[in-house]
Formats: structure tokens, C-alpha cells, sequence
């Protein structure tokens, strides 16, 4: 009697946490170990690796860093071979540091778009005064520096953001949703036999890949740790900061939920739980996006840098929803239908020109990518 008590505490608990992953049936509880934090063993040693994952967070980190020493009137022109170098971690771009590259994992027919960015980034770095309107430079109207702002081209476009923001989609959320948790990949083989010379089985370690392209720390979302966040996992803690509290430690269930269940070979749960991690990211994602348009609005009182920077990291994130496809190899489909996407792109997209955007196209375009999404999903 106490035994089932505490089994069906156990299950309440955790429905109270994220509902969606889990039936909760006292033997499936009974089945899975749920650590508190990503860290999972064998035979005493670690089974988890996804160092590969964190050298291309590191390496986007580092031409990011690059690419904002062009934010200030008057600097060094940024090099587009530099810039190039790091995305394909050739010709010492690293000094050797790394021995992974970011273009090889971008998803393929949108490789040559970052390049583009890169010569465009770099062009407009060339110009060393302020910019305006037709007139590439540093924006810095409505700053109360005359000197620092952001890097923008003729149209107000910030280059960063789209390189920055976008990589972190056709990278990082590409490789998670079509590769690492792709049907191939995530199906009932690959978890039989351990790697020779490691101490996990291939599904085990796909399935740490795509962890470790969300760029949270193994006990996220432990407040201590959080400044330790990066990428899509800062950008789900400032969502868990303001309209969509939880989100951080449903996403976090949901990733050592599918873990575990991978190690206990129970695929149902694993599938629950990725189709949870599915669809928790894009709202991240659809959600970012749509409080970057909501904070370029007039009415806010945005200064004019602030607010081109805000409709550039929009733009990104609007782009990023494209690497989760209908008809891909993730194992369940987008949350969302990109198509509304694509119609926001069209009002505010990476070709516009953003000194003639008005708050009623950026009404729009909000309204578009939460109709592309189930009703009340985006707030």
C-alpha cells in the first residue's frame, strides 16, 4: 500500500512539471532512473560526451566576439577572410584550438547565404563613419555615446545578428532536430552495444549531441549555473524570466527523461520526451522572435540603434524556425507551419529596409508567427 502511495506521488509530480512527456504509468516511473542533472554513468565513468558540440559553440562565440569590434566609429575593418576562415575553422583561424568547424554541420543549401552575410558584414565594416539611412557605418542615433552603436549596412541591417542568430539555427537547431533526433537516428537501433573504445552506444551518444547544442550546463537550470548558459539555452531562460515561466525545467526534464529512457532501452518514453524537447525549443525560438519585434514597436520609446538591432535579431530568429522541416528526418514533425514564417520574413526579412519599417508591418509580422503556431502557444 505505501509502496503504491509513493509511486503515484511520484507520478503527480512529475505531470505537475511538464505534462506532456510522460503517461505516467507506475512501471514506466518504476523503469527510469531521472537523474537531477545531465550526468549519466556507466560502470562508474561518465557515458556522456558532447565535446564536439561545445568546441562549435565556442568557435561561433569567438566570431562573434570578432565581428562586435566593428561596433565602434572609426575601427579596424573587419577581414572577410577572417571571418570566413572561422566559419570553416581553416587556415589557422583558431590557432589550432579547435578541431571542429561550424560550416561543415550548417545546413547545406544555406551555407553560401552566411557567406553572403560575411561580405556584407565586412563591406559595411569598411565604412568608418555613422550611419544612416542609404549610408552603411556605426548607427548610433538615439545613443548617448557618439561613438559606439551597432554595425549596420545601408538598410540598418546588423550582419551580426543574422551570422550570430542564424547559425545558431541552421547549426545548432538544424543538427538537434534533423540529425541527432532524426527517425534514422532515434529508431530502434544504434543502443545495443557500446562504441568500441567508449563508454556509449551510438543512440546514447547522438542523443548527447543534440544536449549539447542547446548550450545549457549539465545541472540547468540550477540558478548558480546560469550565467554559465549560452545560446538557445540563455535564450529559453529569459523566456522562463518573463511570459513563459517553467520552460526551463520542462525542456531540462524532458532532455534526461529521453536519456534515460534511451539507457532503459524504453523508446516510448524517449520519443514522449523528444517530441516535448521539439516542441518547447521552437517556442523558444517563435517566442524570441516575437518579443524582439514587440520591443521595436514606436510605442516603446526604442531608440533608433535599439531598434534595428531588435528587428535584425528578429529577423534571425523568424529564419531559424526554417531548420525544422515537414517531410525532414526529425522524428516528428515542426510544432509550427513555417509557411505564416515566411509571410513575417516577407514584411521584415534580412532585404529590408528597416528605417522604413512601420509598427504596423511589425504588428503583422507578430501576427503571423503566432498564427504559425498552436492558438496561445506564442504570447
Amino acid at each position: 500500500m505505501h509502496s503504491t502511495l509513493f509511486t503515484f506521488a511520484r507520478c503527480a509530480t512529475a505531470l505537475m512539471i511538464v505534462a506532456s512527456i510522460s503517461s505516467c504509468k507506475p512501471e514506466d516511473e518504476d523503469k527510469l532512473d531521472i537523474p537531477t542533472t545531465y550526468e549519466f554513468t556507466r560502470n562508474g565513468s561518465t557515458s556522456v560526451d558532447y565535446s564536439g558540440q561545445t568546441e562549435r559553440l565556442n568557435m561561433l562565440q569567438l566570431m562573434t566576439n570578432y565581428m562586435k569590434t566593428s561596433n565602434t566609429v572609426g575601427a579596424v575593418a573587419l577581414d572577410e577572410e577572417v571571418l570566413s576562415d572561422m566559419f570553416s575553422n581553416s587556415n589557422g583561424a583558431f590557432q589550432g584550438q579547435f578541431s571542429k568547424n561550424l560550416r561543415s554541420k550548417c545546413f547545406l543549401p544555406d551555407t553560401g547565404i552566411f557567406d553572403s552575410f560575411i561580405q556584407k558584414i565586412a563591406v559595411a565594416s569598411q565604412a568608418t563613419g555613422i550611419a544612416s539611412e542609404g549610408v552603411a557605418g556605426v548607427l548610433i542615433e538615439g545613443s548617448t555615446d557618439p561613438e559606439v552603436g551597432y554595425r549596420v549596412d545601408e538598410n540598418g541591417i546588423e550582419h551580426i545578428q543574422l551570422i550570430e542568430k542564424g547559425l545558431i539555427g541552421a547549426v545548432f537547431f538544424y543538427q538537434a532536430m534533423e540529425v541527432y533526433l532524426s527517425q534514422d537516428r532515434m529508431g530502434s537501433t544504434g543502443n545495443d552495444e557500446l562504441v568500441d573504445g567508449e563508454n556509449y552506444t551510438n543512440m546514447e551518444h547522438y542523443f548527447d549531441e543534440a544536449f549539447g547544442y542547446f548550450g545549457a550546463p549539465a545541472d540547468f537550470p540550477n540558478p548558480v549555473s546560469l550565467g554559465e548558459v549560452r545560446f538557445w539555452a540563455h535564450y529559453c531562460n529569459s523566456r522562463n524570466s518573463d511570459l513563459y515561466q517553467g520552460i526551463n525545467n520542462e525542456l531540462s526534464l524532458s532532455f534526461r527523461t529521453a536519456r534515460a529512457a534511451i539507457a532503459a532501452k524504453d523508446f516510448n518514453q524517449r520519443d514522449q520526451a523528444i517530441q516535448n524537447i521539439a516542441q518547447k525549443w521552437s517556442i523558444v525560438i517563435g517566442s524570441t522572435a516575437v518579443d524582439y519585434l514587440n520591443r521595436s514597436l514606436s510605442s516603446t520609446g526604442i531608440p533608433v540603434f535599439r531598434k534595428h538591432h531588435a528587428l535584425s535579431e528578429a529577423i534571425a530568429f523568424m529564419m531559424c524556425m526554417k531548420y525544422h522541416f515537414n517531410g525532414g528526418n526529425s522524428k516528428f514533425p515542426p510544432h509550427y507551419t513555417y509557411s505564416h514564417v515566411e509571410q513575417a520574413l516577407a514584411l521584415i526579412g534580412p532585404n529590408t529596409n528597416l528605417y522604413q519599417v512601420t509598427d504596423q508591418q511589425i504588428e503583422q509580422a507578430i501576427g503571423h508567427i503566432k498564427m504559425a503556431f498552436p492558438t496561445g502557444d506564442i504570447k
